[in-house]
């Protein structure tokens, strides 16, 4: 009997420490193979990041390259978890989250990322209220986690941003979907300097500036992996329709002037000179080249003035110009006008407007 209950004892402790052994193996199988930007940084696995966004967003004002933002984060990630950060970009000086959208949804698939930064606000306030800038900041976030499930996103508040309905949008669509803000305004104030010191011009930071950006997020980052954070998700959206597909229509529908068409651009330098396009809403905005010779033009949507729109850049770029949000459902006519004046920064002979499409909903 003795026998049989030391048999039956040495089962049940070898058993366990089968089992004990099971889990352990298991825990760092799953150590192993981390499935979120936190994990990966404790594990020292290396990670791919993306940046969408505006001037901010590419580093303008830094003296190099090696003094933006994104370069000295990436040497804190390497020094602080040992591991290089791989970067993509989809960014563009002036842009609004209606560009940053559509530019992602033009571009090519990047795999996996485990991590992406979306930097927009404080050239949207320029064109649109907050309630249009939250419908594109909410359907570029969607787009973002629809096309790379497995990324955390990291909205950051811009320094120069001083519209706190657009701040408050920025923090409210972050917070429903589980990305975590960052906002600059905070750092630099607690600073002590003044934007003078920490700015090129008022707006895009220095090297002193892009500093703080760098110290600000790899310190929440380090908080964020110390508490094992969940990255952000997919949940249900805000606004009605927020799953925003962007179609870019080529299809003129009258032309009145001197417009010419070539390689896919409707180009004029004559003032009055028209080109129409059929659309059926909600929004509108235009793909054009913008350059050092660009012209101004007026927006007409339905007979009615909408706004006046400049083609002058100081680069030859093609631009995704958000132009109206929260049109009715239904037919609308947009008439482009070149007007009898060129921008003030334009200081050449020339005024050219040239437009290639119309960018709205997809179901058309």
């Amino acid at each position: 009997m003795k026998r049989r209950k030391i048999g039956i004892y040495f089962f049940i402790i070898t058993f366990i420490y089968g089992l004990y052994h099971l889990f352990d193996s298991l825990s760092k199988v799953e150590g192993a193979n981390p499935t979120n930007m936190y994990q990966k940084l404790s594990s020292k696995e290396n990670i791919n990041y993306l940046i969408i966004g505006d001037s901010i967003g590419r580093g303008s004002g830094a003296t190099s390259k090696s003094s933006a933002w994104f370069t000295r984060l990436e040497k804190h990630l390497n020094s602080e978890f040992g591991i290089k950060a791989k970067r993509h970009s989809i960014v563009q000086s002036g842009a609004t989250a209606f560009e940053g959208l559509y530019k992602l949804q033009q571009s090519e698939h990047l795999g996996k990322i485990d991590l992406t930064f979306i930097v927009f606000g404080e050239n949207d306030r320029k064109y649109m209220d907050e309630t249009q800038f939250s419908y594109f900041y909410e359907g570029l976030i969607r787009k973002t986690k629809q096309l790379y499930p497995d990324t955390e996103i990291i909205t950051i508040t811009e320094n120069p941003l001083d519209n706190e309905a657009f701040v408050q949008a920025i923090i409210n669509i972050s917070s429903h979907y589980g990305a975590k803000n960052v906002d600059m305004r905070k750092p630099f104030e607690l600073s002590g300097l003044p934007a003078e010191e920490l700015t090129k011009d008022l707006v895009h930071p220095n090297d002193d500036g892009y500093e703080i950006y760098a110290d600000t997020l790899i310190k929440k980052i380090r908080e964020l992996t110390g508490s094992h954070a969940d990255i952000a998700e997919l949940s249900a959206p805000i606004h009605e329709n927020a799953d925003i597909e962007i179609s870019s229509i080529p299809h003129v529908t009258d032309i009145s002037g001197s417009f010419i068409h070539k390689d896919g651009i409707w180009e004029s330098r004559k003032a009055g000179d028209t080109l129409e396009y059929q659309f059926s809403g909600p929004f509108l905005g235009v793909d054009m080249i913008r350059s050092e010779k660009g012209g101004k033009m007026d927006v007409f949507i339905d007979d009615v003035y909408i706004t006046s729109l400049s083609a002058w850049w100081p680069l030859t770029k093609e631009r995704y110009q958000y132009i109206v949000s929260g049109l009715e459902d239904g037919q609308h006519l947009v008439k482009f006008i070149v007007a009898n004046e060129k921008s003030v920064n334009n200081s050449t002979d020339d005024a050219v407007i040239q437009i290639s499409s119309i960018l709205t909903r997809a179901d058309q």
